[in-house]
């Protein structure tokens, strides 16, 4: 393989870890008011105190969109620091969220991007265009439950063109639970998601690799609609779709912040870098070779 080809694999592996996952979510500010009747309903689909999905970081809460609402996002995605001289991957996702009936929500989204990246005075820039469409379907609510659990489907194709590397067309498709509960009324929230991320990447003969994420997150309610947030991830990436042939493994912490500004707009900002890992193979006490050090994302999201 080319140092070209490797480089590229870098980059593209890191702002893949960066986007996978719940990096992609085009949720809406999810902060209700108390319900006007005095006796509401309870239901699995609706919450007497909504959690905003982005108060976590880059873990997801369960709430999904209100039927017949709409919303939507634009998100910017970083990753930054790699094993093999320097990469630094940007990217760009819009995505628009609509509460299709009740549990369930449909996001359908546009992503592009670009990579930076060099060695030795060798240059590995790529460029990248997609799309895909996530789809969410809530299975428990914390009111009737205790607990918030939805299941989320998340395919997407990418194009990708790195210098002197030819063309590359990825297909990625996420499966993941989303998993949220209150632990102190409107002040303090805690977050569990699991993901499985099964990526093909060609021309033919396809490369077939996945990744697998488990991650923990806190999001404490300082004053209404401004939450900070503290969060673990543990991401182990693979050489095939199941959970053989192990390539490396990577543990990030980091923090967030989330504000609604209003009923409307909510802004969101979450850091994450890399504090253990390890890439088969590779010496050192990181995996910069599959994930990047840091990893960054920003979101702006609006609610019709």
């Amino acid at each position: 393989m080319s140092l070209a080809s490797t480089l590229w694999k870098y980059g593209a592996l890191g702002l893949l870890a960066a986007s996978a996952g719940p990096a992609t979510a085009a949720d809406l500010p999810s902060r209700k008011g108390a319900p006007a009747a005095p006796a509401p309903v309870v239901s699995r689909c609706a919450e007497s105190e909504g959690i905003p999905t982005d108060a976590f970081g880059f873990t997801t809460g369960s709430d999904v969109a209100e039927v017949g609402s709409f919303g939507p996002s634009l998100t910017y995605n970083g990753g930054f620091g790699t094993r093999v001289g320097t990469s630094n991957g940007h990217g760009l996702t819009l995505q628009g969220s609509y509460g299709l009936f009740p549990c369930a929500e449909i996001g359908p989204y546009l992503l592009g991007g670009f990579t930076r990246a060099s060695a030795g005075g060798v240059s590995a820039d790529e460029r990248d265009f997609g799309a895909g469409v996530e789809m969410k379907y809530r299975l428990l609510g914390r009111d009737m439950h205790g607990i918030g659990l939805t299941l989320v489907i998340d395919p997407s194709v990418t194009r990708a063109d790195p210098d002197g590397a030819g063309r590359f067309t990825t297909y990625n498709t996420g499966i993941r639970l989303f998993a949220d509960a209150t632990l102190i009324p409107n002040t303090l929230h805690a977050a569990v998601n699991l993901s499985q991320d099964l990526t093909w990447t060609g021309p033919s003969p396809y490369q077939r690799s996945s990744t697998l994420t488990v991650a923990g997150s806190l999001a404490w309610q300082v004053q209404e609609g401004l939450y900070l947030s503290g969060e673990v991830r543990h991401l182990r990436a693979h050489n095939e779709l199941g959970f053989g042939k192990e390539a490396g493994y990577a543990t990030y912490v980091g923090p967030g912040v989330y504000w609604q500004a209003n009923k409307q707009w909510a802004i969101s900002a979450v850091w994450n870098i890399q504090v253990a890992g390890k890439a088969k193979g590779e010496p050192g006490n990181l995996d910069l070779t599959n994930f990047n050090r840091h990893l960054l994302k920003v979101k702006l999201g609006y609610s019709f």
